[in-house]
């Protein structure tokens, strides 16, 4: 009697039990494939505005070139002599050392 007891309560809870059925998991499986690896998440899909201003860049381009130089040039200077403070006496031996030279080759002098 304890074992017929206990298999019917199991059938009941098992009964009870949702389980979803397998085509719409398979479904869902193939239209999560298809939309991530396809057709991009979401997010991809969703559209952004931005307040954008050309003229902003022009003045932007002029204060890059006063503090970095064009193409950045000063400030690859300045990156090269250092930033542990010591910045000035580097810059001195590097005058010292390329004194004579013009882009690394001796310059030529009549």
């Amino acid at each position: 009697m304890n074992k017929s007891v206990i298999i019917i309560s199991i059938f009941i809870v098992l009964a009870n039990i949702q389980i979803p059925p397998v085509e719409s998991t398979v479904l869902r499986l193939i239209t999560e494939a298809l939309q991530n690896n396809i057709a991009g998440i979401p997010l991809i899909h969703k559209t952004e505005e931005f307040d954008f201003d050309p003229e902003v860049s022009q003045k932007r381009r002029e204060l890059y070139y006063e503090q970095h130089g064009y193409r950045g040039e000063k400030a690859i200077e300045r990156l090269g002599l250092g930033i542990d403070g010591k910045h000035r006496e580097r810059a001195a031996q590097q005058r010292a050392r390329d004194e004579g030279h013009l882009n690394g080759l001796n310059d030529h002098q009549p």
